[in-house]
This record gives structure tokens, sequence and C-alpha cells, in this order.
């Protein structure tokens, strides 16, 4: 007897042949029940058996084990619309269908399979457009975070750090300090007390010294480029051949300050107090603009 598994078969019902196909299919045709034992097997389509005489077609299973293989192997959906809809001749036709009739469960139990699987089928989609939201989202944050990157928050205060770069002594009580020749560059002095402190030749680029109480500091030769002096205190402050570049220097009160030599280009000194008690108008940049520097 050839084993199932090296020959290859075609199928004989009702005169009809299908083929061929490896012994496994035409097991599980007869498990299904599309073949019959009734029905006929041939390697050749000239030598035909009736497959009961042929056990090694033969499921291999109990019954309940064959009722299980019977569900795992049908691919019906339960709700074929020629079982729904077939007219009385049709349905006649049928009773010669290639598979046996089933009972109410087994169609209720296939219709229900068929549900969850488009009902799973269905949500793949709707998984799919949130995920694509998500990701674009994410996307357009980093590449805003890449072109405006915020500036990383200042730390606390400490008045006690060595004068360095970048020290932040806002609103401290400094006075009377002696820092000549040392970088204060991008330092935090904002509202600081710093009175009569000696700040000779040093480096204060890019800081903050906004509200701070400069009164009588010795800022000569000192470098104030684009530094922050809104409303700071700079009574009697000695800023002779201090750099003022692009500094703000907007509402300070310079009543008697030294600004012999400085450089004060593109320096802002609206509605500052000038050196001889005078208000400068809110549009004076490089100088202070008062009513008699108006005067025609």
């Amino acid at each position: 007897m050839m084993k199932k598994k090296n020959i290859l078969w075609y199928s004989r019902q009702h005169g009809a042949i299908r083929g061929p196909f490896t012994g496994s299919v035409i097991t599980n045709d007869i498990i299904i029940g599309r073949l019959s034992m009734s029905d006929e097997v041939s390697p050749d389509q000239k030598n035909w058996q009736i497959i009961l005489t042929v056990p090694d077609l033969h499921p291999q299973t109990s019954n309940n084990d064959l009722e299980k293989a019977k569900r795992h192997l049908d691919e019906r959906n339960g709700f074929d619309r020629r079982l729904q809809n077939a007219a009385d001749q049709v349905a006649k036709r049928r009773v010669k269908d290639r598979r046996t009739d089933e009972d109410k469960f087994d169609i209720y139990r296939r219709q229900l399979r068929t549900k969850l699987m488009l009902k799973f089928r269905q949500q793949k989609p709707l998984l799919f457009w949130p995920l694509v939201a998500t990701f674009s989202v994410l996307s357009i944050i980093t590449v805003l975070a890449l072109i405006f990157p915020k500036k990383l928050p200042i730390s606390l205060a400490d008045c006690l750090a060595p004068a360095a770069p970048e020290v932040n002594w806002s609103n401290c009580l400094k006075p009377r300090l002696n820092l000549q020749n040392k970088d204060l560059t991008n330092s935090q002095l904002r509202n600081s007390q710093l009175i009569g402190s000696n700040f000779m030749n040093t480096t204060f680029t890019g800081s903050d010294l906004a509200y701070a109480d400069l009164r009588f500091t010795n800022l000569n030769y000192s470098q104030l480029q684009n530094t922050i002096l809104l409303g700071s205190n700079l009574k009697n402050a000695d800023l002779s051949y201090a750099d003022l570049t692009n500094a703000d220097l907007s509402y300070t009160d310079l009543t008697n300050a030294n600004l012999g030599g400085s450089k004060l280009d593109n320096a802002r000194f609206g509605n500052a107090i000038w050196i001889d008690g005078q208000l400068c108008a809110p549009q004076s940049i490089g100088q202070c603009i008062t009513d008699d520097s108006q005067d025609p």
C-alpha cells in the first residue's frame, strides 16, 4: 500500500473529478465532510478505489478529536448567502452538496467566529491613524525643540559663590567688593547691592545688572557690552573708558556719574536720568537726548 505522503490523489464524487491533492488534503476533506467514505480516489485517474478501502486516507482520530479537527479546519463563515437565499430548486440540488448537513450550533459557532475576526480586522485601521498622529506630533515637537531650543532654567542665587563667569548673585548684599580685573561674563547680578565696589577692568559682557545698586562703584575700563542695566542706580559711579556697546541703560540713574571716554555705541538711555539730572528721551540711543538738545 502506498503511503499517503508519497502520492498525489484525485478524488471523484458524483462523477466530478478534482485534484491532484496530497493525502493530508484528502483526509482533511473527509474530516469536514467534503468527501465521504463512499467517494472514490485514484493516483492516476484510471484505477479508482472507494475511500473506505484506502486506510491511509482515513482520519486517525477519535470521535471527540474528529469533531475538534472538523471545527478547526472548517473555513466557512456561517453567513453563506447561498444558504440564506437559495431557492427551493437550488436547495434540492444541494442534497448532493460536497459537505454534510450541520446543526444550528455549528452554524452559530461559525458566525460568532466570523464576527470576532471581522471586528479584529476593523480595529487594525482604527489603531493605524492614532499611531500616525502620535508619531507626527512627536516629530513636530522634536523639530521645534531643535529649531527653537529653550534655555535651561537659571540656577538659584548663591551669594557665597566665588566671582566667576555665570555666577548668580541676584538679590545679594555684597557692598564694597574688590573684584578688579575679574571675569563675570553672563553673570546674574539682578537687584544686587554692590555699593562702593571696585570693578575696574572687570568683564560683565552679557550680564544682567538690572535694578542693581551701583552707587559710588568703580567701573572704569570695565567691559559692559550687551549688559542689562535697566533701572540700576549708577549715581556717582565711575564709568570712564568703560565699553557700554549695546548695553541697556533705560531708566537708570546716572546723576553725577563719570562717562568720560566711555564707548556708548547703540547704548540705550531711554527715560534714564542723565549725569546733569535731566531726563533722557525714550528714543535716546548712543547718547542722552534731552529737551535742551532738541531745541533749535
